[in-house]
């Protein structure tokens, strides 16, 4: 029961961040300049593929460890991001409930490895 409940806790996470960064994706593609930029590529187009083949991963039960250094990745960048939103040196996109959208990804990318961490210590 436990081992579902993290399968549909992961999934849920996964599929509401899709939600998130597919509309911003979206508004970026539209419109432009919605999302900071990593080099020249929108930070919400990375997040968009890094939640897509995180989702991937985990319906085919595949590639743990590259589920979790992915995530690692997404959340490294979405540290960043949350940084350099507090110290005034980007500004990310502010979402409907007024979070700053990098810091609702630090939080759904750091959720997402602790529960993929019990997932696999629950699967040992």
């Amino acid at each position: 029961m436990r081992k579902n409940s993290l399968d549909i806790a992961i999934l849920t996470i996964i599929l509401f961040g899709i939600l998130v960064l597919g509309n911003l994706t979206y508004q970026e593609f539209t419109l432009g300049n919605i999302c900071p930029k990593f080099s020249i590529i929108p930070a919400c187009y990375i997040g968009f593929v890094y939640l897509l083949l995180l989702l991937t991963f985990q319906i085919f039960k595949k590639a743990t460890i590259l589920f979790i250094i992915l995530a690692g990745f997404a959340l490294t960048l979405t540290t960043f991001a949350s940084l350099g939103d507090l110290l005034h040196k980007i500004q990310c996109p502010i979402s409907e409930i007024g979070i700053p959208t990098c810091f609702i990804g630090f939080s759904m990318f750091l959720l997402l490895i602790i529960l993929k961490f019990i997932q696999v210590k629950s699967d040992n």
